[in-house]
């Protein structure tokens, strides 16, 4: 594999300095979101026109009235202006950790950064206005002119204010669904749970973490990604909790299992594949079976992730049906790579009850210690 600049695949990035740098990005982009207020037009313009009114003049005769009007269009420029500057300084996707950027392009695509250089061209636009409109001000003939002038150049930054609504609504509405969804960026191993909706993928990971998600009896209760910290032995990792995905073809996936495999693409180290095997499955064992070769070809063999399956709801499901779930689970562990798999054979647990769990963190551990060894080492 040769690269433009010379370089060979042996001089690639180190795994744990490329994970160490996705860790800062993803730590930059979240405080950079939390940082961001994203002002709507019509917030901006209610601004505008309070600082607006509390303009006075100063003085009396045409200097005392220019002053007046220019002050009155340097209430519009500053306001208009340094609201918007503070929306240009959202990060683009190029800017994103790898999760985030995987999460915006599926959750609305190229909008966002479309909307980003929207925002931007109209601080070039407004600048532009307040430069021209001063002069104009400025040598004025008569008041008159003054207010004319000051009328016309309000109107047109205002105009660019209102242009960018819809823009500005996306760009809202996309920073507030990633502040949902962020990880925090400690530089901890990641233990993505993933699995058909209704698997008990919330209630696992609320057993073993500090996350708390809501657990139901229906689907797509985990409506986004959802992150608790655990810990075995010496070891503290993320537990993470998506959204269910249904097996079918990715173009027919909704907003909820887009977020799912954003996650299941960007961050695992390990990912802990849930099947259902009870009478209450939302999709039967054949249709998970595709789902589990589907993330193991598209995502843990090329990440290099592990992986470790593990058969749920043992307490509720009928013999036959655990045991017809760990034969199809078996004929996918036997033509996987060894070094991706944490355990030969998938683990029995029941997450509502706790049954086998300690057995299945035992094995995150084992898998850990082998798949982020510089995690043991510093």
């Amino acid at each position: 594999m040769k690269y433009g600049d010379g370089m060979t695949a042996q001089h690639e990035e180190l795994p744990w300095l490329k994970r160490h740098k996705e860790m800062l990005k993803l730590a930059e982009t979240v405080k950079k979101l939390r940082e961001t207020h994203v002002y709507s037009s019509e917030e901006i313009i209610r601004v505008v026109g309070e600082r607006y009114r509390r303009v006075k003049p100063r003085r009396r005769g045409l200097p005392g009235r220019i002053e007046f009007e220019l002050k009155r269009l340097e209430v519009v420029f500053n306001v208009s202006y340094s609201r918007l500057l503070r929306v240009a300084r959202l990060p683009s996707t190029r800017e994103m950790s790898e999760f985030h950027r995987a999460l915006v392009l599926g959750f609305v695509g190229d909008e966002y950064d479309e909307a980003l250089r929207a925002v931007r061209r109209s601080l070039r636009l407004i600048r532009e206005f307040w430069n021209q409109y001063r002069l104009l001000i400025v040598s004025a003939a008569d008041a008159r002119e003054a207010a004319r002038l000051r009328k016309e150049g309000s109107g047109r930054i205002l105009s660019v204010v209102r242009r960018l609504r819809k823009r500005l609504e996306l760009l809202d509405r996309v920073r507030r669904e990633l502040l949902q969804t962020h990880i925090v960026s400690e530089g901890l191993p990641i233990v993505v749970v993933a699995g058909i909706p209704s698997t008990g993928k919330s209630t696992l990971v609320r057993r073993v973490s500090t996350a708390e998600p809501e657990v139901a009896s229906y689907p797509f209760t985990t409506k986004t990604v959802i992150v608790g910290k655990a810990k075995v032995r010496d070891i503290a990792f993320y537990m993470v909790d998506t959204p269910g995905i249904l097996e079918r073809p990715i173009e027919q996936h909704n907003e909820i299992e887009r977020k799912a495999f954003a996650a299941l693409q960007s961050l695992p180290d390990i990912v802990v594949f849930l099947v259902d095997p009870s009478p209450e499955m939302v999709q039967d064992i054949e249709h998970q079976m595709r789902l589990l070769q589907d993330i193991y070809s598209e995502i843990i063999a090329q990440r290099g992730a592990g992986l470790l399956v593990a058969v749920n709801k043992v307490d509720i499901a009928p013999e036959e049906s655990i045991w017809r779930a760990i034969d199809a689970v078996n004929s996918i562990l036997q033509n996987a790579g060894r070094e991706n798999l944490c355990a030969e054979k998938p683990l029995l647990i029941s997450a509502l009850k706790g049954d086998g769990v300690d057995k299945l963190l035992g094995a995150v551990y084992e898998c850990l210690r082998r798949k982020t060894p510089w995690i043991f080492a510093s």
